[in-house]
């Protein structure tokens, strides 16, 4: 699908009227998050909520001079004092069981309990879908969003980032889970992926690519074949091979570290463990001029999305426009 097609869809995705479901920002002292959300009031493309202080981003909507009232453009929630010491149960556990140090713990919770807050009203159906990260850790989001929304614990969750660059668009998917997935898990993500490639009118073409960092080969060619046999079971007219090799999916490089169009069919990258999307990412981004909407989290029925603290609000924008909409392209608002 060429670039200005996407970009495009992009667009009308946020100005469909009936995409009006509520989002949640989890950093609503953000500036990024604040000018994001002035976007999405004049766009009418998103009923926008935010967690925070009220006083806290009331003055900084005053200081940077952005055109919102609280309680008028944005509806302001403020962390639920009921679940104060759950929250603090959960961060001290968190921090033990992934080894983090932290030196005030009391900050540590009153910085990052806003994911907790923010998933709580999307588990009992106040906001359509949370986004979260612009500060703090991936791992302490995830944890919040794992606890409290339910669909984590029932499906394989992933990691998804659109790039776009001349032309072209790339999606890179990876498993968050220890060690290699599984075909079922791979397939699930692959299927995953593919749908929200689909939402913006691209049909995807999903490679499962061999890792050969890994020491596992073999193997690992025999969990992509079953994973490509497993999606093609559920999904008869999907398109995807595996194994595949991961310089095959992408494509070459001209001497500019510009990437060709002329060698790969494949728009789906899928990777067996943890990490690798976005360590690709990384190398894409560095060696030409991609950029990204992302990162998406897979598993979470499209309710739930941790991005990068790098964001742009821009960015944000077009997260909103994807976020909380069913994947078959329909409407998940509530109410």
């Amino acid at each position: 699908m060429p670039l200005p097609e996407v970009t495009a869809r992009l667009s009308r995705l946020r100005r469909m009227p009936r995409s009006r479901k509520r989002v949640i920002f989890a950093e609503g002292h953000d500036l990024r998050v604040l000018r994001a959300i002035q976007r999405i009031v004049e766009e009418q493309s998103a009923v926008p909520i935010v967690v925070g202080h009220e006083k806290d981003i009331c003055r900084r909507i005053a200081e940077a001079n952005i055109g919102l009232r609280a309680g008028h453009d944005l509806e302001v929630v403020e962390p639920a004092g009921e679940f104060e010491f759950f929250d603090q149960w959960l961060a001290y556990s968190s921090a033990q069981q992934l080894r983090w140090s932290v030196p005030d713990l009391p900050l540590f919770i009153r910085d990052s309990r806003n994911t907790a807050s923010a998933a709580r009203l999307v588990d009992g159906s106040r906001a359509d879908c949370v986004i979260c990260g612009t500060s703090g850790e991936f791992p302490w989001h995830f944890v919040q969003l794992k606890e409290i929304l339910a669909s984590l614990q029932r499906r394989t969750t992933g990691t998804l980032h659109l790039l776009f660059a001349n032309e072209r668009l790339l999606c890179l998917s990876d498993v968050l889970i220890e060690g290699a997935a599984n075909p079922s898990q791979l397939a699930e993500i692959a299927i995953a992926a593919a749908q929200h490639v689909s939402l913006i009118g691209a049909r995807p073409r999903i490679a499962l690519c061999l890792d050969r960092c890994g020491k596992d080969i073999s193997s690992q060619g025999d969990r992509l074949r079953a994973a490509a046999q497993i999606v093609k079971t559920i999904a008869a007219d999907m398109d995807v091979e595996g194994p595949v090799a991961l310089t095959d999916a992408i494509g070459a490089m001209d001497g500019s570290g510009r990437t060709q169009m002329r060698s790969t069919p494949y728009n789906v990258l899928v990777f067996s463990r943890s990490g690798i999307a976005a360590t690709v990412r990384d190398v894409l981004r560095s060696t030409s001029d991609w950029s990204e909407v992302g990162p998406f989290l897979l598993g979470t029925a499209n309710r739930a999305h941790i991005v990068t603290p790098e964001i742009s609000s821009e960015a944000l924008v077009d997260m909103a426009a994807f976020a909380g909409r069913h994947l078959d392209g329909s409407n998940s608002s509530v109410g």
